[in-house]
């Protein structure tokens, strides 16, 4: 499938969903973003709540189709908005908000099993998130004992055992588990448990329990209800952290995208007006004015400086992974304009994965504004190469930029004019036509 291929039906957007393609996830968004946006607004949200309830829709939707197949035989826009309204509503619960129960009117036309993918979505997205928070609650220590217990799988002869042996998890992962489990586990029962009970808890789940106490727990699990429901929360847990934990390129460019588009389609045109609307307005206009002189003055400065400073957008996640750590140093030199030290960072990153573009496009940008023309253009090449990476656009933008650089105008605006109408950065692009020319 390729990210410019046209939607012939609504099945297309679960597909384009698993397979990240920027084409139709603009065109969910340029879809629903108002719709899911006009409902949230209309129950208690904002445009934050809104952009937020959109991802968390696309993501579990995304998480749930990967593992399970999900024949869409009816539209698209009642079974997506649907889950964004269970998800707003189960949100507002949450924060302690009187949530009345009205029948939505998208239950009246889906049928029973397009209502069981609602209900499953829903309930599983709650459930991921409630466990990879009380995971990120966790000290650094207990989340990598954790994540090495369940990510990485241990040999067992064949290199066919998913599970690890007993004495082969971590040393502190029994306690790291235990107390993961304890907080995140809401106990129906007046008699609470041991720490004890928990650690062989967390390794009965793992099947790493001794068996000299393994037949004792077994014979105490048949006949205490306490220790049945911390067991099936403890198996819930590693299904759920393993699913989230466990390296996967294609969630890791949705995430990508969607932050693009975050702007893009919540937060690019309209404004929340406060309560000095009429005041901020006013000030905004004469800004706008004088930065408008500002531009087509001929004392300005040059324009590679007007059009060349960005930001590297790191979307955080719960992976804890070398990468995921790298990434997350060099975005801070980054934006600190620490342009080698990001470099160094990145080639670290490109080091583990060179298929990774986002971690290529801010290497060729950073490269770009040390002066190294070359090779930052061997980067945004690659970059652009890549039909299905968000980021393809914006590296034709900081090629015409490094062609800016050297002065050859021509070339500049031939990358310029590689950029569609559709892509964020076109109007952009527009502006720095116009400039040159």
């Amino acid at each position: 499938m390729t990210s410019t291929r046209l939607l012939y039906n609504d099945d297309e957007y679960i597909d384009g969903l698993l397979d990240s393609s920027p084409a139709i996830i603009d065109a969910i968004y340029r879809q629903f973003a108002k719709k899911v946006s006009s409902f949230i607004l209309q129950h208690g949200g904002n445009k934050k709540d809104a952009a937020h309830i959109f991802e968390i829709g696309l993501t579990d939707i995304y998480v749930y189709a990967k593992k399970h197949s999900i024949e869409l035989t009816t539209r698209f826009e009642p079974f997506f908005m649907l889950v964004c309204k269970i998800t707003w509503r189960k949100e507002l619960h949450k924060r302690g908000l009187n949530v009345a129960e009205a029948p939505e009117p998208e239950v009246a036309t889906l049928d029973n099993t397009h209502l069981k993918y609602v209900q499953e979505i829903t309930n599983n997205g709650e459930k991921k998130r409630h466990w990879l928070q009380c995971f990120m609650e966790l000290t650094p220590a207990c989340q990598t004992a954790i994540q090495q217990a369940i990510i990485i799988p241990q040999a067992d002869g064949a290199g066919t055992n998913l599970h690890p042996t007993s004495g082969l998890v971590p040393e502190n992962f029994p306690s790291c588990m235990a107390k993961l489990l304890e907080h995140g586990h809401q106990l129906q029962t007046d008699k609470p448990l041991s720490n004890k009970s928990y650690e062989q808890t967390a390794l009965y789940v793992m099947q790493s329990l001794p068996e000299t106490e393994k037949q004792n727990f077994e014979i105490e699990l048949k006949e205490n209800g306490g220790i049945q429901e911390i067991v099936k929360s403890g198996k819930e847990a590693i299904e759920w952290l393993r699913r989230a934990l466990t390296p996967d390129n294609t969630r890791r460019e949705l995430a990508q995208i969607l932050v693009d588009m975050r702007q893009r389609w919540f937060y690019g045109k309209d404004r929340d007006m406060n309560r000095m609307g009429l005041y901020v307005m006013g000030i905004t206009v004469l800004a706008i004015i004088i930065a408008g002189l500002l531009f087509i003055s001929p004392w300005r400065k040059d324009v590679y400086r007007q059009f060349a400073p960005t930001e590297m957008v790191h979307h955080h996640t719960a992976d804890t992974n070398n990468a995921a750590k790298l990434l997350h140093e060099a975005a801070r030199n980054f934006n600190k304009r620490r342009f080698s030290e990001s470099v160094e960072q990145l080639n670290q990153v490109l080091q583990m994965d060179s298929t990774n573009t986002y971690a290529r496009y801010y290497r060729g940008v950073s490269l770009l504004d040390m002066n190294l023309l070359p090779q930052s253009r061997t980067d945004l090449q690659t970059v652009y190469k890549d039909d299905k990476s968000p980021y393809r656009y914006d590296a034709a933008f900081y090629l015409a930029l490094s062609y800016l650089k050297e002065g050859d105008k021509q070339q500049s605006v031939g990358w310029l004019l590689k950029i569609p109408e559709q892509a964020s950065i076109y109007w952009k692009a527009k502006k720095l036509i116009d400039e040159i020319r």
